[in-house]
């Protein structure tokens, strides 16, 4: 009987050490794997990082240049009169030297509308005509607003009643003062015997960007 029960008490002290070396055994276990699994984390290599990170700013697009714009190229030329250009016109008979007596005599060139002055200044003057090479017609336009001109043969100065622009006849109706900015335009003038023709104009005629009525363009 007392047999018996040492031996029992012998196993279940046997089993009690074998229960106690699993444990230990398993706690072993389990601490060795976690120290590989940590040290096996620590050793991979890092993830490789993406081509554009996801929290990254988006960059701006730079702005292409615009194209140079292509040179005009011109392939004819127009040919616009000039201010002082000698335009052509038609001949017209405007006056004889009978008319001149006076000094001054009233007509229109090259058309009714555009009223001109014809002068014998008395002495040989630029552009003048005639056997003393003094007789000369000018525009009776102001250059300033297109106004009738006075004509004064005793000063031979063209006075505008509008603005008072002053023009010398003697020097080939040079602008002397005033607002207006061009000498009158000079009537070229022929002398045939006793009568003077106008053939054409050197100057603008105020208000004519052509200096011809508009039947004559």
């Amino acid at each position: 009987m007392e047999d018996r029960e040492v031996r029992s008490l012998e196993e279940d002290s046997d089993h009690s050490q074998k229960s106690r070396l699993d444990r230990r055994s398993f706690l072993k276990l389990s601490s060795i794997s976690g120290a590989a699994a940590v040290l096996a984390a620590c050793a991979a290599p890092p993830p490789a990082p993406t081509a554009v990170p996801p929290t990254a700013v988006p960059q701006a697009s730079v702005p292409t240049a615009a194209p140079a714009p292509s040179p005009v190229v011109v392939t004819e030329t127009v040919e616009v009169p000039v201010i002082g250009a000698v335009l052509p016109y038609p001949r017209l008979k405007i006056a004889t030297l009978n008319d001149l007596q006076s000094g001054a005599f009233g007509a229109s060139y090259p058309d009714q509308f555009s009223p001109i002055q014809i002068l014998k200044i008395g002495k040989k003057v630029p552009g003048g005509v005639g056997p003393d090479g003094d007789i000369v017609a000018y525009s009776g336009l102001c250059t300033h607003m297109g106004c009738p001109m006075n004509y004064d043969p005793a000063t031979k100065i063209f006075v505008c009643p509008c603005h008072y622009s002053y023009f010398d006849a003697a020097a080939d109706a040079m602008l002397i003062n005033g607002p207006a900015t061009q000498n009158l335009p000079r009537i070229t003038l022929e002398v045939e015997g006793q009568d003077i023709y106008a053939v054409a104009v050197e100057g603008l005629i105020y208000g004519r960007p052509h200096n011809l009525s508009l039947t004559e363009l």
